[in-house]
């Protein structure tokens, strides 16, 4: 894997890189103007070298890679010696392979076909706009609750630092949240099997029995969905 990564990072990226000023704002917005900072200039690093070598960190940001905030680190792969910003390298890792076919068809003594470099065209679009798309696509939570917000993100890093898991969408993150109503009682129920979860070493989410009614909603309950996400079921329902 190591050999791998070291022949793609032999590839020298443009000067510049596309930014999309709404993804970002919307992915720092937990961070503090500092931890923002740090969030860009990683970025930059990685743009200009292709990862992020951890040995000077501690230079470049003021501190060491093991004393910055862990909303900035969810936003980077850990590979040991370097960190990897997973959008990042995935745009890198596209426009690497459109330069690799055009040196391809230049030795073979010119340009294919339009049609041919029409479909090569429309095929890197489709996959630019689904990668835009789903990094514009804003979380739905079922809880209007910040505790809840608050204990999700910090099992997302739980999940990654335990068992390199990390959500291959903002789509199949929102499915894992969906279904979270449907196994807990309420919104004190979900933080409590969410905390348990943790701290036992789990791999999954698992109501926590103590809170638990036995499946069945408690008609005192005082849970309440989010607004947004009684509408984001809603449309599923219209949908199916």
């Amino acid at each position: 894997m190591l050999i791998k990564y070291q022949k793609k990072f032999m590839y020298n990226n443009p000067p510049a890189f596309q930014f999309y000023p709404q993804d970002f704002i919307t992915g720092v917005m937990y961070l503090t103007m500092e931890e923002r900072g740090m969030y860009i200039t990683l970025l930059c690093i990685q743009w200009s070298k292709n990862r992020i070598p951890k040995e000077r960190l501690g230079l470049i940001l003021g501190k060491e890679w093991e004393n910055v905030s862990d909303l900035v680190k969810e936003k980077f792969i850990d590979k040991g010696d370097y960190l990897i910003n997973k959008r990042l390298f995935s745009v890198s890792e596209d426009r690497r392979k459109f330069v690799e076919k055009q040196s391809i068809n230049g030795r073979k003594g010119g340009r294919p076909k339009t049609q041919d470099l029409s479909k090569e065209s429309s095929s890197l679009k489709m996959k630019m706009k689904m990668k835009v798309e789903d990094e514009n696509i804003e979380i739905i939570y079922p809880y209007e609750n910040e505790e809840f917000i608050q204990i999700w993100k910090q099992f997302k890093i739980y999940k990654r630092s335990e068992f390199n898991f990390q959500f291959k969408s903002t789509q199949s993150e929102q499915a894992a949240l969906s279904k979270l109503p449907n196994e807990m009682d309420n919104v004190d129920h979900a933080v409590q099997s969410i905390k348990n979860t943790m701290a036992n070493g789990w791999k999954g989410i698992f109501p926590d029995k103590q809170n638990n009614n036995g499946g069945k909603n408690n008609s005192n309950s005082t849970t309440k969905y989010s607004a947004d996400f009684k509408e984001f079921i809603n449309e599923k329902i219209r949908s199916d």
